[in-house]
Order: C-alpha cells, then sequence, then structure tokens
C-alpha cells in the first residue's frame, strides 16, 4: 500500500481497509491539529506576558488563557477541517456549507469543552494542588531551552482527548454528508451493472 492510498485512500482497499484507513487518517490530522494548537498555545504564552486578571464572581480569572484558547482554536478548527475533507471523509460536498457546519460543530465543543470543562478544570486543579495554575510539575530541556510543564499545560493535554472524541463524532454526525464523499467501493460495485446497461 503507497503512502497517496493511506492518506485518500483508492479502489485496492477494501471496506474494512478502508475504514481502519478513516480512523488512521482522523487520528493523524487530529494528532496535527493538536500539536498546531499546542505550539500555537505556547508560542502566545511565552511571548505575551501581559496580566490579564479579573474578577468574575468574587474569583480571579486570566482573560489571557481564555483569548489564547479563541485564538489557537480558530488556527486549529481551519487546519482540522481541510485535513479532515481531504484524509479523512474525502468529501466533495460544498466547502462553505461544510465549512459553516464544522466550524458550528466546533464551536459547541469549544463553548462546552474548551472552554467550560477547561475552566472547571483549571479551578479544579488550583482547588485541588492550592497552587498557580502556571506552578511547573516538572522541568525538561528543549534543544538547550529550558521548558516548565505547568498544571496549565496537564489540564490542556487531558481536555484535549475530550475534545478529539467529541470533534469526530459531530463532524461525522453534522458536516460530512455521505452522499458527498468519495466512495470507491461502491463506485467499483456500480461499474459492472453500468456495463450491463450499455449492451
Amino acid at each position: 500500500m503507497d503512502l497517496k492510498t493511506i492518506i485518500v485512500g483508492g479502489k485496492d482497499l477494501t471496506e474494512k481497509q478502508e475504514k481502519i484507513r478513516k480512523l488512521f487518517m482522523y487520528l493523524v490530522s487530529g494528532g496535527l491539529t493538536t500539536v498546531v494548537n499546542w505550539v500555537c498555545y505556547i508560542a502566545i504564552d511565552k511571548l505575551v506576558q501581559v496580566d490579564m486578571t479579573v474578577n468574575l464572581f468574587g474569583k480571579p480569572v486570566s482573560l489571557k488563557y481564555i483569548i489564547n484558547q479563541i485564538i489557537c482554536w480558530i488556527i486549529a478548527v481551519l487546519v482540522a477541517y481541510f485535513l479532515n475533507r481531504i484524509t479523512v471523509f474525502r468529501s466533495k460536498g460544498n466547502i462553505l456549507r461544510e465549512l459553516l457546519s464544522f466550524t458550528g460543530a466546533r464551536i459547541i465543543s469549544f463553548l462546552v469543552l474548551e472552554l467550560g470543562v477547561y475552566s472547571l478544570m483549571i479551578w479544579g486543579c488550583v482547588a485541588i494542588t492550592g497552587l498557580p495554575i502556571d506552578t511547573p510539575m516538572t522541568t525538561f530541556s528543549i534543544f538547550g531551552l529550558s521548558f516548565g510543564f505547568t498544571y496549565e499545560y496537564l489540564v490542556k493535554l487531558i481536555n484535549s482527548v475530550f475534545v478529539v472524541i467529541a470533534n469526530y463524532v459531530m463532524s461525522k454526525l453534522m458536516v460530512f454528508k455521505k452522499k458527498d464523499m468519495v466512495d470507491y467501493n461502491s463506485e467499483e460495485k456500480a461499474e459492472p451493472s453500468e456495463d450491463k446497461a450499455d449492451v
């Protein structure tokens, strides 16, 4: 099996192989999207040193984390949509309709998981440990630079798992229509009947 077949499929794959390929490519595209999200998040976290803490219901809330999440989310959604469209669902549907549906589904997961659950987890982590969220759990070096893996990053990592699962389910149910997907197996089955019709 060549690389092109793994990425976008082909007529040589059985139905079972195609299901495995789709799942594999979803994990790969989800992984790449997560890497983009993390690189963006860490870059903003390290480059923006402005304290944007406000009081919400008597509790200090950092706007920096929320703004950072929003910026990274927008970039990640665009990357995820095109990777899912091309490699996972192989859709030929209307890009604008799909992108709007995809964005709508991602807004739901963003509000519920990436802001809601994320904020609750941050609050819970601070309440349990009694430490600021940016306290390093461990420190290690990358390319000679010291990097502190904080409680905040741990929360984001755990939250990412919930986000990946929820996004796949919503993409399958709400965004990519079966009629718009390239299905090599059905095309192959249709060919003999077309030949008979010509005879």
